[in-house]
C-alpha cells in the first residue's frame, strides 16, 4: 500500500513538472506534435467553384494556352512527358539562340491524393515555406534552395485534387525570390484552364 502511495506520488509530480515545461507561465509553446490542437490541418477544403483536375489529367500541356505560353515567355511547343505515380507533366522552356534553357515552367497533377497536406508535413525541411492561395484557392509556395531562382507552387482546387506549378528562371539570379512572384502569376493563369467540377 505504502509502494503504491509513494509510486502515485512521483507520478504525480512527475506530470506536475512535465506539465510546467510545457505549458506554465513563461513556458515555450510546445512544437506540433501528430494529434495535438497545434497540429490540426491548416488547409482549407475548397467549399465553392471547385475545378475538376481529373477531366484534364491526361492533357497537362493543355494548362497553358499558346498565347498564355508566349505571354511568360515560353517557348512552343512544350513537351509532355511522364510525371510521378503515373500521372503525366507537362515542361515549358524559353532557350536562347544558342540553345541554352534561361526559364522553365514544369506542371504536373495528381487526383486523390493530398499534395498540400503532405507538402505542409514536411515543411520544416525547406528554406522557404509559405501557406497562400491562388486565385482563391489553397495553395503551397515553397522554394528548395534559398539561392536557386526557382519556385514550386502547389494548390488544391478542388479536395485531394492538386495542380504542381514549378518555376525557375536564370534572369533572377541576383534576386531568387523574385521567381514565386511570376510563378504566381503562371499558376493563376493554370487555374483558369482546369474545368469546373461538378
Amino acid at each position: 500500500m505504502r509502494t503504491r502511495l509513494v509510486a502515485g506520488g512521483v507520478v504525480a509530480v512527475l506530470a506536475i513538472m512535465l506539465g510546467a515545461c510545457e505549458g506554465g507561465p513563461g513556458a515555450a509553446p510546445a512544437p506540433d506534435r501528430p494529434g495535438s490542437p497545434q497540429a490540426a490541418n491548416p488547409i482549407p477544403p475548397v467549399t465553392k467553384n471547385p475545378r475538376d483536375v481529373a477531366a484534364v489529367a491526361r492533357r497537362p500541356c493543355g494548362l497553358l494556352t499558346t498565347q498564355q505560353a508566349k505571354g511568360f515567355g515560353l517557348d512552343l511547343p512544350p513537351d509532355q512527358m511522364d510525371g510521378l505515380l503515373g500521372t503525366l507533366r507537362c515542361e515549358w522552356t524559353a532557350t536562347t539562340s544558342d540553345r541554352q534553357t534561361i526559364r522553365t515552367v514544369d506542371v504536373s497533377m495528381f487526383t486523390n491524393n493530398p499534395t498540400l497536406e503532405a507538402v505542409y508535413s514536411r515543411r520544416q525541411s525547406y528554406p522557404f515555406f509559405e501557406l497562400t492561395e491562388v486565385s482563391g484557392y489553397p495553395a503551397i509556395m515553397t522554394r528548395t534552395n534559398a539561392d536557386d531562382p526557382s519556385c514550386n507552387i502547389d494548390i488544391k482546387p478542388a479536395e485531394r485534387q492538386s495542380v504542381s506549378v514549378g518555376y525557375r528562371s536564370k534572369e533572377f539570379n541576383d534576386n531568387p525570390q523574385q521567381a514565386c512572384e511570376v510563378n504566381k502569376q503562371v499558376a493563376a493563369a493554370v487555374l483558369m484552364n482546369l474545368p469546373p467540377k461538378n
